[in-house]
């Protein structure tokens, strides 16, 4: 009877636990859902707390049981953007088998995307980490084409520097300043090229149509360039 009481009990603390951890999640995403919003409509160095706890409809303390301040919810809000704009590229390009050609097309895909939305491309810019799906994803593409024969250098680590790098340039300088109709695949045969990709190849790879990317909700109405 004792040890029905208890599993019975446990039964009732593990559920709670979870519909806590569910309630904990969900709030932690209306802030950050709440917080793009925000920083898009008023740039990145100008919202206060306030402004994120007005627009997400939450008391201060709720805030800061999530975030620390601004920057934080900063680095929040953009490997939020990062794994949802990864997720819609991985959807695009589910169904390509070959590593070259997969790779080619996240690449451009990304590229084209951070051109259209320059106010959310911003946010990924300016904050200096990457989003777990990012990483995970760009390292796995990088092994496969090296594991099978494709790709040519070192280290993936090395490899997902350069490549994490030029990105990063290419979409500031698309940010700040116009940019040639050719300049997305120009930037991205040269990091096939750069990986270990002939010209040749990089060049057929570079013109070939790609698939259409379906972002999430947030895209709808949002500045483009």
């Amino acid at each position: 009877m004792n040890r029905q009481r208890s599993s019975k009990s446990q039964q009732v603390t593990d559920h709670r636990t979870r519909v806590g951890q569910r309630r904990r999640a969900q709030t932690r995403r209306q802030i950050t859902a709440a917080a793009l919003g925000v920083f898009a409509e008023k740039g990145v160095a100008v919202p206060v707390v306030d402004d994120f706890i007005r627009a997400a409809g939450v008391a201060r303390g709720t805030f800061y049981n999530h975030f620390t301040g601004t920057e934080d919810l900063l680095d929040a809000v953009t490997k939020m953007l990062e794994d949802n704009v990864m997720r819609s590229t991985l959807t695009a390009i589910g169904d390509i088998e070959d590593p070259v050609l997969r790779f080619a097309t996240g690449v451009r895909l990304w590229l084209h995307w951070s051109k259209s939305d320059r106010v959310r491309c911003g946010f990924v810019v300016r904050s200096r980490f990457r989003g777990p799906l990012v990483e995970q994803q760009l390292a796995a593409d990088l092994k496969e084409g090296l594991d099978a024969g494709k790709f040519r250098f070192a280290r993936v680590e090395s490899a997902r520097d350069l490549v994490i790098g030029t990105i990063l340039e290419t979409m500031h300088r698309m940010m700040t300043s116009r940019v040639t109709k050719t300049y997305i695949d120009d930037v991205a045969r040269l990091i096939l090229q750069a990986v270990g990709v002939d010209k040749r190849e990089a060049d057929r790879l570079m013109a070939l149509p790609l698939p259409p990317l379906e972002l999430p909700v947030w895209r709808q109405g949002s500045p483009s360039a």
